[in-house]
């Protein structure tokens, strides 16, 4: 096999491209293919273990590879909201140089790398580091994940088909990712061919998978932390809906019931709103600013299974918290990486992408 790079991006978070790389480095490696793996740029950091901060999907990435250190892979970390006066005066080409240079040592003896691209593709424009540029400077086909959140999804195509144009650089495929089973057919029949008229090629369609898109009540806690004041055994419950408690309680009993396994979110001062996620069988219930509900509510919440925390954030950052960690795989968790290979190989041109 010549040597090839794939570089696997979104123009929004979310989308699903390390699942996709994930999948595509195993199903490499089967072919005895010496697979690397690089992202250039990480907006969201983490402390690992030695207090390190490092990128998660790297991390994930070095240990299912086997590499050394995700600083390696990973050399350039943007880490918080704030960062422009760390950078204002300095010769950006030297940050590009950089990570191109980190590049060729991560792809030294690899027969294909895959490059994670940051959070959408114009994350790092300001040092002249967007996507399509650096996927021209590391020579390596472009390929776009796009989640299927609507139709508009063909307008969102195909402004990162422009987008990436203006950098001389042309998009090698799509995919599109979580499309709802109710909207297979018309992705197939409708959106393909009218992408592929548009000139991109659509090489595959994932259909929403529970196994990847769920969590468990105990992921979410070791995730976002709080403190677990009831329901301990019920950390396994699974987690499919996240729902927000902020209606009446006639309202929410009603609106709980028709979902299955949901996660609420409300306010420790809503025991109404407790007492109706208790009634309607809720999976977890996850009370913000730090307050707590009455007493008289833990005993049930024990008694039916149900866990409950207490977080000190608010209500919308709690949610934006779990909504980063839906889809997320650690090498640890074998029943996700071996959905995620089979909905890939089942659902995507895999052997396209990598030129088999």
């Amino acid at each position: 096999m010549r040597r090839q790079a794939v570089y696997v991006a979104s123009p929004s978070r979310l989308a699903g491209k390390s699942m996709l790389i994930i999948s595509l480095a195993q199903l490499a490696m089967e072919k005895g293919v010496r697979v690397g793996y690089f992202k250039p740029i990480s907006g969201v950091c983490v402390p690992n273990p030695k207090g390190e901060l490092v990128d998660e999907d790297a991390e994930t990435m070095r240990e299912i590879l086997g590499l050394r250190t995700s600083l390696e892979v990973c050399p350039f970390r943007i880490c918080g909201g704030s960062f422009l006066d760390y950078f204002w005066g300095e010769d950006h080409s030297r940050f590009r140089d950089s990570i191109v240079e980190s590049y060729e040592k991560a792809s030294a003896e690899k027969d294909l790398m895959l490059i994670e691209g940051a959070q959408t593709l114009s994350t790092g424009s300001f040092l002249g580091c967007q996507v399509p540029r650096l996927a021209s400077l590391f020579n390596a086909s472009l390929l776009l994940v796009l989640k299927y959140e609507s139709d508009f999804v063909v307008d969102e195509a195909l402004q990162a088909r422009d987008y990436c144009e203006r950098w001389g650089v042309k998009v090698s495929g799509i995919v599109l990712n979580r499309v709802e089973e109710s909207r297979l057919k018309f992705a197939r029949e409708v959106v393909k061919p009218m992408l592929e008229k548009e000139g991109l090629r659509i090489l595959g369609i994932l259909p929403e998978d529970r196994v990847l898109s769920s969590l468990t009540v105990r992921e979410v806690y070791e995730s976002i932390g709080g403190e677990l004041i009831a329901g301990k055994r019920g950390l396994e419950n699974p987690v499919e809906t996240v729902l927000i408690g902020a209606m009446t309680p006639e309202s929410a009993i009603q609106y709980f019931r028709r979902v299955r396994n949901e996660l609420i979110i409300t306010g420790g001062d809503r025991t109404d709103i407790v007492l109706a996620a208790l009634e309607a069988g809720a999976s977890g219930i996850i009370l913000t600013g730090n307050l707590r509900p009455s007493v008289k509510v833990l005993p049930r919440a024990d008694e039916l299974k149900i866990p409950m925390l207490v977080v000190p954030q608010d209500t919308y950052t709690t949610l934006q918290m779990i909504q980063k960690i839906v889809g997320k795989i650690r090498p640890s968790d074998k029943t996700r990486i071996t959905a995620a290979r089979k909905l890939v190989q089942e659902n995507v041109d895999w052997e396209k992408i990598l030129n088999f």
